[in-house]
């Protein structure tokens, strides 16, 4: 891939060729897809930087499409393409992993500055990853220290348990920045010149988690042509970061909890076992007891996890932290164009938001809001409309959800001059519904 290589998804046909030819131009090499199954076909086949990837798409949604696009390669850069009145799915899919979201009608400069940004970090993403291989550890962490009393604990039982080999389970929501605590673990620790390695386990697939956990030898099951080094083999010296580990199906649980217990495993298709000396951090955004209640989590690997458990509380309970992890973010990247500096009326809007998708959604929001600025210093008009119009509401008090989403409709009725077809599929609704909410509203009377 000499030149940028992109996959666009998305049913519109005007879309597709929007894209290709305008990004073409630019000396981006683009391949288009009319559907979700097109583009999947396509990613199989081909290498790809970036992927633009519709949510609204007949039959498979993009949302599903980003989660097999994931589990094929999880460092992929995808950025989802929504209609307004589908911002939840959009943070939704941030939450599954997509880099980042723009709405439509989009402006062609607008994505295409996002694209060439994503471009870029995935290629010194990949020749870091690749300079790092033998170590398994990627050199630029995230990790940063915030002032909030509600991460208090979590950074002091993290320091305490790094000098250990003591198993420790890392809990919180989704984007709360579980491996990136594991990974400070790991570099406090007696083992940081060894490897550190990462496994989603919500990305395996049943018939492949032995395999990639354990390895297998030359013909253990069809398409086994070579002997593989499982991923717990390859953190042998070093720490094996198990995330969403709540995934792992049942059977799976059974022989993961031996090797948690003995150290030893036995790869696919061989009968002799292998002794490890290696660290393990789990991490999962489940509630474990009901998962336990519900059969999903056996008994026995439970309490076995159930040993220095770590938790680490959304963003939204620690409202304080959002300023320091901004201006973390603003300059954790280096931004060929964009601002340093965040303005007043902007972190305002940013503290008062309440951040669904946690770290991975605010970093994106700031990873955009640099790209689109038009100055050094990014202003309220650079950050998604949507968060602006959440600090409107949270300031008035007294106000119920009819009242919200009387004035939202309002503000789209007039944004649409009155368009109804146009403001019923701006707010995600279809027509009679907006019609009887309209009516019920009173607003034309």
């Amino acid at each position: 891939m000499s030149r940028g290589s992109i996959l666009a998804i998305d049913d519109e046909q005007n879309i597709r060729h929007l894209i290709e030819s305008e990004f073409s131009m630019e000396g981006l090499a683009v391949t288009t897809a009319g559907s979700g199954e097109e583009g999947l076909k396509l990613f199989d086949t081909e290498e790809f930087d970036v992927v633009l990837l519709d949510i609204n798409l007949p039959k498979l949604n993009g949302v599903e499409v980003l989660k097999r696009l994931k589990q094929k390669s999880p460092d992929t850069e995808v950025i989802m393409i929504t209609g307004y009145g589908d911002i939840k799915s959009a943070v939704d899919s941030i939450k599954q992993g997509a880099r980042d979201y723009i709405t439509k009608p989009f402006k062609l400069d607008e994505i295409l500055a996002l694209v060439k940004q994503a471009v870029k970090e995935n290629r010194d993403h990949s020749k870091i990853k690749g300079e790092a291989s033998e170590k398994g550890l990627e050199e630029s962490l995230d990790y940063i220290n915030c002032p909030s009393q509600a991460m208090r604990p979590a950074y002091a039982l993290a320091k305490k348990v790094a000098a250990t080999d003591i198993t420790v389970l890392i809990q919180g929501e989704t984007g709360t920045g579980k491996d990136v605590m594991a990974k400070q673990i790991h570099r406090q620790s007696k083992r940081n010149d060894g490897p550190f390695i990462i496994l989603d386990c919500g990305l395996l697939t049943q018939n492949l988690a032995e395999s990639e956990l354990y390895g297998h030898r030359k013909g253990a099951f069809s398409g086994a042509s070579e002997r593989k080094l499982g991923l717990v083999e390859k953190s042998n010296n070093g720490t094996l970061f198990l995330d969403e580990i709540g995934n792992i199906d049942l059977e799976l649980q059974k022989k993961f909890l031996r090797f948690l217990e003995t150290r030893r495993f036995r790869r696919v298709g061989e009968t002799q076992e292998s002794q490890l000396d290696t660290r393990i951090i789990l991490a999962t955004n489940m509630n474990l007891q009901e998962a336990l209640k519900k059969g999903d989590l056996r008994e026995d690997l439970f309490y076995r996890m159930d040993v220095i458990q770590i938790y680490l509380p959304p963003l939204r309970e620690r409202p304080e932290d959002i300023e320091c992890l901004a201006r973390h973010f603003l300059q954790e990247d280096t931004f060929e164009i964009g601002p340093k500096r965040i303005s007043g009326d902007a972190l305002k809007i940013l503290t008062a938001y309440p951040w669904p998708g946690n770290l991975r959604e605010l970093k994106s929001v700031i990873n955009k809001a640099a790209i689109l600025a038009d100055s050094e210093i990014i202003m309220p008009q650079a950050l998604p409309s949507h968060l602006a119009l959440n600090k409107e509401v949270r300031c008035r008090p007294s106000r119920t959800l009819k009242d919200i989403e009387k004035e939202h409709i309002l503000k789209v009725l007039e944004e649409t001059g009155g368009n109804q077809s146009k403001a019923s599929e701006i707010l995600g609704i279809n027509r009679k519904t907006l019609y009887k909410k309209i009516h019920t509203y009173k607003i034309f009377s």
